[in-house]
């Protein structure tokens, strides 16, 4: 047992299930067109990762950093840290996000791709949290609809603990409070 875990929110095995599903649903939707992946770092990278290999279609990588957050509290002011490299001026988007709390993130998000010229800009998140959900999000592809815990796993952390799980799990009491910065 992982010294922090509370409980596991969703294992590995659901986890490889869904992400095939939705590699599938991307392929069947975006066949013969061009679509750019953008990952919200850091913690969408191995989600993304693991479904854009799974794409038959003409996928482009993108990166972008947004930061909201600090000991798993939101300060309600998404700002981009690390910017796109190329343009996205009439292009298909999918932006890859690792979890849907307040919504705040993905909304400014998705306003700043549209203002950039986006064609069409989907989001595909791995977990959402509707009970925190503070502005309305249209999520295109939501794969796991968890309680309202602090996660880590499979690319999620708190304060940088945790990326490493292959399952995603719920922190406990103790782990919250020793993993503060």
């Amino acid at each position: 047992m992982i010294k922090y875990q509370k409980s596991v929110i969703v294992t590995k095995e659901e986890i490889e299930t869904a992400v095939n599903g939705l590699a599938k649903q991307l392929n069947d939707k975006y066949k013969g067109k061009e679509v750019i992946a953008i990952g919200l770092l850091k913690g969408a990278f191995v989600f993304m990762a693991d479904v854009i290999r799974q794409l038959d279609i003409d996928v482009q990588v993108e990166f972008l950093i947004v930061k909201s957050y600090k000991n798993g509290r939101t300060n309600g002011k998404p700002q981009i840290v690390l910017d796109l490299k190329k343009g996205i001026t009439e292009k298909n988007i999918v932006i890859f996000e690792d979890i849907i709390d307040t919504g705040r993130t993905l909304a400014a998000v998705k306003e700043y791709l549209k203002y950039k010229g986006a064609k069409d800009v989907e989001i595909a998140a791995l977990l959402t949290k509707p009970s925190r959900r503070e502005v309305v999000v249209d999520i295109d592809y939501s794969l796991f609809t968890i309680p309202n815990e602090i996660v880590v796993g499979y690319g999620l952390d708190y304060n940088e603990y945790g990326r490493q799980f292959s399952n995603i799990i719920a922190l406990n009491d103790a782990g919250i409070e020793e993993l503060k910065e």
